[in-house]
Order: C-alpha cells, then sequence, then structure tokens
C-alpha cells in the first residue's frame, strides 16, 4: 500500500513545473541558502545587506508563468535556466530550520532536478509515515484511512507532493491522528499502544519542523481525540443542552471582546479600521457579515474550488463537487453512526475551526478568499474528518465506500490531468488532448507526461481497492461504541 501511496504522489510530484505550489520562490530559496548562504549554490550578496546570490529558478521560478496566465506554458523558464539573481527573500525564523536544512541535502547545480528530488523525498516520507501510522488502526478498522484518502485528492495531496512547507504539515499530523487514535484504541494492548505512542511524538517533532503552528493544530486534534475516547457514554443532547449551548456561547464571545476593548485590544465592536476602495466603504463589522456569508466557499476550497498552484490553476467544477460529495457521504454516515456527545465533539470543533478562519480574516482585515488560503487550516479538518471516522459505531457500507472510491479516483485523475497541462501545453489546449503531443516544457528527464499521468490515475484506486479487499476480509462485526 504504501508503494502505490507513493506511486500516486509521485506522480504528483512530477505533475507541476518547478515554482507551481505558493511560495515556493520563498521555499526555496530558504532551502538553497539558509541562512548564511550555502556555496556554491547560494552566496552572500556582498552588496546588498542580508541578501543572496541564486539562481533566478529557484528564487523566481514562477514569476514568468504567473504573469502570463494559465494558458501558457512553463516554457518561458528556458530563459532563465543560466541566470543568478539577488533577493533577500528567505526563512530568518519565521519558520522552523528543520525543514530547509534537510532538504538542502538535495540541492545541486540543476535546479529542476534537485527540486522534483525534494518532491519524491516528501512524497516517500508521506507514503510511509501515513502508512505506517494508519497500521495502528486499520488492521482492525480501515475506514479510517479510506475517509482520509476519499477527502485528499486534489488538494492535500498536491500539497504533500510539494516541496511547500505545508507538506510534512499534513503529513504529521495525519500520521498523529492515526497513531495517536491507534494508541487509545488499543491502550490495553502494550506491544501496540507503546510504538503507536512513539509514533505520535514522532509525527509531533516532525510537523513542528516545517511550521510552528503545527503543534497547536496537533493540540487541538489530540483534545478531540482524547474527549472522543473519554466523553460520558450517558450523554444526552437535549433541548435544554442546546439551548443553553446556544445562549452561552455567544455570552463568552461577548465577554471575550468587552475584556479586549477594555485592555486596549481590537476586537469586532470596538475595531475603527475603515477602507475605502473604489467608493465603496468597508468596516469591521461589515466585513466580518460579508465574511460570514461568504464562509462555505473558504470550505470547499479544501476540496479544490480555488484551484491549484498560486489559486490561477482553475480546476473542473467536476474535480471539488466529486471530492465535496465524498467528504459528505463518508462524514455524514460517521455521523449518523455516532452518539449524541461525538456528534457534538464534531460539531464543536467544526465550528471552533470556522471561528479561527473569521478570525484571522478579520484580524487581517480581509474577505474571505483575498488572504488566508484554506491550506492552513487543510491539517486540522483532515485532523476532525479521521476522528469523526474513527467514532462510528458501524463500518461503513460497501455501497458507500465504492461510491466514494469513483468519486475519490475520478476527482484525482482529472485534476491530475489538468494540473500537467497547465504547465506542458497552457490551458488554452483541450483536456482531451494528448499530453504528449504537443509538448511545450516538461522535465529533462524522467518519464513522459501520459505516463506520469497514468501512473497517477491508476495508483490511487489500486490502493482503494487493496483496502477495500481487506477490509472485507475483516471479522464483520459492529465496532465497539466509543
Amino acid at each position: 500500500m504504501a508503494l502505490l501511496l507513493f506511486m500516486t504522489l509521485a506522480a504528483w510530484s512530477m505533475g507541476s513545473a518547478v515554482g507551481g505550489s505558493p511560495d515556493e520562490d520563498y521555499v526555496l530559496t530558504s532551502i538553497w541558502c539558509g541562512t548564511e548562504g550555502n556555496p556554491p549554490y547560494c552566496r552572500k550578496d556582498p552588496d546588498r545587506a542580508n541578501a543572496m546570490i541564486l539562481p533566478i529558478m529557484a528564487a523566481e521560478p514562477s514569476l514568468c508563468f504567473r504573469q502570463l496566465g494559465q494558458d501558457y506554458s512553463a516554457k518561458c523558464q528556458e530563459g532563465i535556466y543560466n541566470q543568478e539573481i539577488s533577493t533577500d527573500t528567505y526563512n530568518r525564523g519565521y519558520y522552523p530550520d528543520t525543514y530547509f536544512k534537510i532538504e538542502q541535502f538535495f540541492v545541486d547545480s540543476d535546479v529542476e532536478s534537485s527540486v522534483v528530488k525534494m518532491r519524491l523525498l516528501n512524497s516517500f516520507l508521506a507514503a510511509v509515515l501515513i502508512i505506517v501510522a494508519s497500521a495502528f488502526v486499520w488492521k482492525k478498522d480501515s475506514d479510517l484511512l479510506l475517509a482520509w484518502l476519499s477527502v485528499v485528492a486534489p488538494v492535500a495531496i498536491y500539497f504533500v507532493a510539494s516541496v511547500n512547507t505545508s507538506s510534512w504539515t499534513l503529513i504529521g499530523t495525519t500520521s498523529f491522528v492515526f497513531a495517536f487514535t491507534g494508541a487509545f484504541k488499543n491502550r490495553k494492548h502494550p506491544n501496540v499502544w507503546v510504538p503507536a505512542a512513539a509514533m505520535a511524538l514522532f509525527a509531533l517533532w516532525f510537523t513542528n519542523s516545517s511550521r510552528y503552528e503545527g503543534k497547536y493544530v496537533i493540540l487541538l486534534l489530540a483534545a478531540a481525540i482524547l474527549f472522543s475516547e473519554f466523553a460520558p457514554r450517558s450523554f444526552k443532547l437535549t433541548k435544554k443542552f442546546i439551548l443553553i449551548g446556544s445562549v452561552g456561547l455567544p455570552m463568552i464571545y461577548f465577554i471575550y471582546n468587552y475584556l479586549s476593548g477594555f485592555y486596549g485590544q481590537t476586537s469586532v465592536f470596538n475595531d475603527p479600521r475603515v477602507e475605502v476602495s473604489e467608493g465603496i466603504t468597508t468596516t469591521a463589522n461589515n466585513l466580518l457579515v460579508n465574511n460570514v456569508i461568504t464562509l462555505p466557499r473558504f470550505i470547499t476550497g479544501f476540496f479544490g474550488s480555488w484551484g491549484l498552484g498560486w489559486f490561477e490553476l482553475e480546476l473542473p467544477s467536476t474535480v471539488w463537487l466529486f471530492t465535496f460529495q465524498a467528504f459528505l457521504l463518508v462524514t455524514g454516515f460517521a455521523l449518523i453512526k455516532s452518539s449524541n456527545i461525538h456528534r457534538l465533539i464534531f460539531g464543536a470543533f467544526f465550528t471552533t475551526m470556522c471561528m479561527a478562519i473569521l478570525y484571522i480574516n478579520q484580524k487581517t482585515f480581509s474577505k474571505v478568499g483575498n488572504e488566508i488560503q484554506p491550506r492552513y487550516f487543510l491539517p486540522f479538518f483532515l485532523g476532525i474528518v479521521i476522528i469523526a471516522a474513527a467514532n462510528k459505531t458501524e463500518r461503513y457500507p460497501n455501497s458507500l465506500i465504492i461510491t466514494v472510491a469513483i468519486l475519490a479516483t475520478i476527482s484525482n485523475s482529472i485534476a491530475l490531468r489538468d494540473t500537467i497541462r497547465r504547465y506542458t501545453t497552457g490551458q488554452d489546449v483541450f483536456i482531451s488532448k494528448s499530453l504528449n503531443d504537443p509538448i511545450e516544457w516538461w522535465w529533462q528527464f524522467g518519464p513522459q507526461p501520459e505516463t506520469v499521468w497514468l501512473t497517477g490515475t491508476l495508483a490511487f484506486p489500486a490502493l482503494l481497492a487493496i483496502l477495500i479487499y481487506n477490509r472485507n476480509k475483516e471479522v464483520k462485526t459492529p465496532l465497539r461504541a466509543s
């Protein structure tokens, strides 16, 4: 299974040109240079303080094709292969150094081959860590891994297979949820929970090695798992409880805003900021109302409605609609077959995520879709999907699993083909046209684009098929009530 997952991710690793993922210029510069330079591939600029000189292919690889638009391929990079540039845009404490130092081992004079090696490394780590971590649960209940696979294409799988720092965050948080859940599900069996706990600790370190906020995501997901395991089974979701909760939460929010205003901190209700654009005045309160209304657009970004790359690569609506439908099926069934307390836990953490999205947009005074990207919340979202699957008391029926597998397979295949097409020919060429002819841009090495697409298209359903086959061999007894 690890091999099939790696093959799927490897296809995505080769599916986009250097600079394809958001902020890849910043990430690659940080890898190439570190903080002190990395001769001969990167050296300090003697004429500019805190600036580095390195190949443009690492410092600004996406600039040419982003400026031209999605109808143009990455062929424009041929003109910058041997050019250098001075830049001061690199990591200086904003992100952990560990990720950049490890990836730096793959830096050489050929930027393209270096980037592919880094992407393949991340794909390999994902395949090994996620499959090993999920083994603590899937041998008894493979539904958790199936639920994860049903929602990862195309956005999560795209970032995992990239050099973006979000790759390790997604790998680490996913591995943590599998391992931590396995540790508690098997807490009476030391031969299982001990290695599972060790895996969870490693996943925590791995996540925090790429992005500092990763440890807070894991903290929240760990709390959700603990609440799920030790929640009182006799809890009843009564009308009285719902009424108290619906009144209590707004009261807590008002108290928070009052204290924020009292101590001079900006909050929703005392935010004096006003923005005037094209004759339209936006206040903090107007912005909040707008963001609440458009919040669903942010959520659909988890499934690809925003597109990929620098979000200039538009995907067919089929892609994100199919993935969204797969999410509704696996999560909806899980919630129906869960206890009231587990539904409440899922609702509380999903609401927490939505509140955090609104809060960050308010803090940056930006509309949903302008500044904050779905990828920042994607690790948490995937975590609560897995937790919801772990809390249900019945297995997914075969009809649902097969439907979800078909939806996820189609979504993955179309998104991968569209991504490859964007960089090989541009999206002005029909998606049905062979990826091998014409080719305006492609790597100087490796298989042809059509072969890459077929590999990713076939490996993904093969992985799902093996999981479904093994799942049907499991003992057909109801899962224990958690």
